[in-house]
């Protein structure tokens, strides 16, 4: 029987931090890897087989690039998805799938989804303009607090904001948009599962996430979450219908708003994830691992934990802009029990993803005072 893995070339779209581990996994595993990212500095430029300096939001760039390869994947949604519609039509593989993206992509289309297939999710409406918006406030349609989201190229907490009076909406940009119902959650939980061309499915543990409330983004990922058997049982099972319905092959994240012993699905993202990071160490199979793992239709791996872990994401300080200093760095290494990652970007900004770092210990309360002093010192500046 021929070798699912020796012998192909793996086409990812995006070379950020997530195509840095997953180029990881895929060069223990002696797969050929080409990547395209816009950027020349990028983390995985050193890493693979081939590197392209291209636009993966272009089409014809995203076409010249798939031309040599066996199977396409991303690393990010922003992609060029007519591109991957056309390749599939002509027999290239790509995952997760074009159709998979193209619900995804567009917030609107993707809670239309989870209402569609019966997800528990927040209430929401989609606007075109500002001025729809408006006239609905004005109907007293639409009460404040609410979210905001733009439908389409939102990420790390850009494109999402808490809408609290008029004076924020006059500071909107003029674009699609969906309105949500502000939730009032005890946590934020994430699941990841994966599922192979097959349809073989594995979800790792539910998790917890604590976000800081200024950038909004993750601060603290709690794996396994504080949470009772039964939610995280049905939790998992949320984040298996969801891909199964999808027909997503790779990698799903499912993030969650958990009040009471209910559940509403917030959003998900066909990709690695910030919330999975922690399974690098924790786990005998990464989600890196697994995405491969499912594109390539073999057995999914193991995802039982070790002990507890906190992973807490090291972001570019506020004011700073430049060339990336790290202060007090060497404080991890008093830990045994800390892992760093630093992913390789040259400049930093303000909340600007540049590292993360991962706490294996045994005792919850011993990861997480090791966790919130590594946070509390290490600070990412500019020179």
């Amino acid at each position: 029987m021929d070798s699912k893995l020796f012998g192909k070339k793996l086409g990812i779209l995006g070379g950020g931090q997530l195509g840095k581990m997953l180029l990881a996994e895929c060069n223990k595993m002696g797969i050929y890897t080409s990547v395209l990212d816009p950027s020349p500095d990028s983390p995985c430029k050193n890493l693979a087989n081939k590197f392209f300096c291209g636009d993966f939001k272009d089409y014809n760039t995203v076409l010249e690039f798939s031309n040599d390869c066996d199977i396409i994947t991303f690393e990010i949604e922003h992609v060029n998805v007519e591109a991957l519609e056309f390749l599939e039509k002509n027999g290239k593989k790509v995952y997760p799938k074009s159709k998979t993206l193209k619900i995804i992509q567009d917030k609107n289309e993707q809670k239309c989804f989870f209402k569609k297939n019966n997800i528990p999710t927040a209430d929401f409406k989609f606007f075109s303009n500002i001025s729809d918006f408006k006239s609905d406030l004005e109907k007293d349609q639409i009460k404040f607090p609410c979210i905001w989201k733009k439908t389409k190229f939102g990420y790390d907490g850009f494109g999402v904001k808490i809408l609290n009076s008029i004076d924020d909406v006059n500071d909107l940009p003029e674009t699609e948009m969906i309105i949500e119902d502000l939730v009032q959650f005890e946590k934020e939980l994430s699941v990841i599962v994966s599922r192979n061309v097959s349809g073989e499915i594995k979800s790792f543990e539910t998790v917890e996430m604590e976000f800081n409330s200024n950038s909004n983004q993750v601060e603290f990922v709690i794996s396994p979450a504080k949470i009772s058997q039964k939610i995280n049982n049905y939790a998992k099972e949320l984040a298996v219908k969801i891909s199964e319905s999808l027909d997503c092959v790779g990698l799903l994240a499912v993030e969650m708003f958990l009040i009471g012993d209910k559940i509403l699905v917030n959003e998900v993202a066909p990709r690695p994830h910030n919330s999975g990071h922690f399974s690098i160490e924790a786990c005998k199979s990464s989600q890196f691992q697994q995405h491969i793992r499912s594109i390539f239709n073999l057995k999914p791996g193991e995802t039982k934990h070790k002990g507890t872990s906190i992973m807490l994401n090291l972001v570019g300080e506020e004011n700073y802009f430049g060339k990336v200093y790290y202060e007090n760095l060497d404080k991890v290494f008093t830990y045994d029990s800390a892992n760093l990652h630093i992913y390789g970007k040259k400049e930093t900004r303000p909340n600007r993803k540049m590292g993360h770092i991962t706490i294996i210990c045994d005792k919850f309360e011993d990861a997480y005072k090791n966790a919130k002093f590594l946070k509390e010192n290490i600070k990412v500046k500019s020179k």
